[in-house]
């Protein structure tokens, strides 16, 4: 069972304390350089551990609230190094654990083999049963289409959409489950997604009948999950272990592992992009980048301000994620900031969903408003490319 970490941090000394600590404990580390970066880091991928260690306070707050605003991060165990005058507010805004200036490895090793502990028992807590069956779905935007389980549990699911839905779309789902003839029908939020079209769907409504099918089957299926799973932990613990390795033998084992797992990722997500490009129903043709930025939007001639988060980025246009989506059609003014530039952009919706938001075309009438689209685009970009 591998666990993943983001680590914000600056400071070079204090990067390489806690990689080495991270590393000892067995937690994978992806280092983030700036709060800004971290943002649309959060934003793209689930990570079971958040460290931070930046200079400047809000840049701290804006990283935490972003994490526990974030669907598929908001139970990330947050950790977080301040000086013991901070420690009230930080824990205010869902901090976990605080490590306290100045560092040390005794204090390091201790409080984040802690962090460990808990998040081993979480990962734990609600075991999955793999499952492969076909259900339908209906969600804003959606109709009676299909899409593929690849596991549950008693409070969510894996499941294959083939394709991104709308950011924290709720869905409702029927299927049949192997070996049973009940059809089970219920509904779930979105928390995150992936290029791929995988995502991850926590339950929000079972009907009293449908939770009885559901509880029959899991019995059934996860005791055979969790013999393989442990089977298969038990086969590695020993291989990493072996007396007949040395350590620099095991080191480089892990690292072409390392390697080889990345190239699959990457391999994976060029193929996802490449389909999706080549998808009849994708009318922008462009490819598209996960994030999410903050940004304001207003109706055209308006001086009302919305606050939203962009998302789904691309050259022709992008979503943006709000309760009170704008009807299609409406002209819109976007302005969205990073730490390096702020862009304005026309645009109309074309495509509304209430209480989740709205898809927008940009309309983009000169060649500086193309090239801050393209700016953003690449610091997008250059923010998910980091981490691999």
């Amino acid at each position: 069972m591998t666990l993943s970490s983001l680590l914000v941090c600056v400071d070079e000394a204090a990067v390489q304390m806690l990689r080495r600590v991270l590393e000892e404990l067995g937690i994978q580390v992806e280092l983030c350089p700036d709060a800004v970066r971290a943002t649309v880091r959060l934003a793209q991928d689930r990570f079971d551990l958040l460290i931070v260690d930046c200079g400047e306070k809000s840049d701290v707050v804006a990283i935490l609230r972003e994490c526990r605003s974030s669907r598929a991060n908001e139970s990330t165990l947050a950790v977080v190094v301040a000086e013991q005058d901070d420690i009230r507010e930080m824990f205010s805004l869902g901090v976990n654990f605080v490590l306290y200036k100045p560092l040390s490895y005794e204090r390091v090793m201790s409080s984040l083999r802690a962090a460990h502990a808990v998040l081993y028992r979480d990962k734990r807590g609600k075991a999955r049963a793999p499952v492969h069956t076909q259900a339908t779905i209906d969600y804003a935007g959606g109709e009676q289409e299909k899409a593929t389980l690849v596991d549950l549990s008693d409070d969510g699911m894996a499941v294959n959409f083939g394709k991104r839905l709308p950011p924290a779309s709720k869905v409702y789902f029927q299927f049949q489950l192997p070996g049973q003839t009940a059809r089970v029908r219920l509904s779930g939020q979105v928390v995150w997604q992936d290029w791929n079209g995988r995502a991850g769907v926590q339950f929000a409504d079972v009907p009293q009948t449908s939770r009885r099918v559901l509880h029959e089957w899991l019995q059934k299926n996860l005791a055979d999950a969790t013999k393989r799973e442990l089977a298969a932990e038990a086969v590695e613990v020993e291989h990493s272990i072996g007396p007949s390795e040395s350590s620099a033998e095991v080191d480089r084992h892990h690292a072409a592992n390392q390697n080889a797992a990345k190239q699959e990722v990457q391999g994976r997500d060029e193929k996802a992009r490449v389909r999706l490009r080549a998808e009849p129903n994708n009318r922008r043709g462009q490819t598209r980048y996960a994030c999410r930025l903050g940004a304001e939007v207003y109706q055209q001639g308006s001086a009302v301000r919305n606050y939203c988060h962009l998302s789904d980025l691309s050259p022709g246009g992008c979503y943006l994620e709000m309760p009170l989506a704008f009807p299609t059609g409406t002209a819109v003014e976007i302005t969205v900031r990073t730490q390096e530039m702020k862009l304005r952009l026309s645009g109309s919706v074309k495509a509304s969903h209430p209480g989740y938001g709205m898809g927008v075309s940009f309309t983009l009438s000169s060649k500086d408003e193309r090239q801050g689209v393209q700016q953003l685009i690449d610091f997008v970009a250059a923010a998910a490319e980091s981490s691999s």
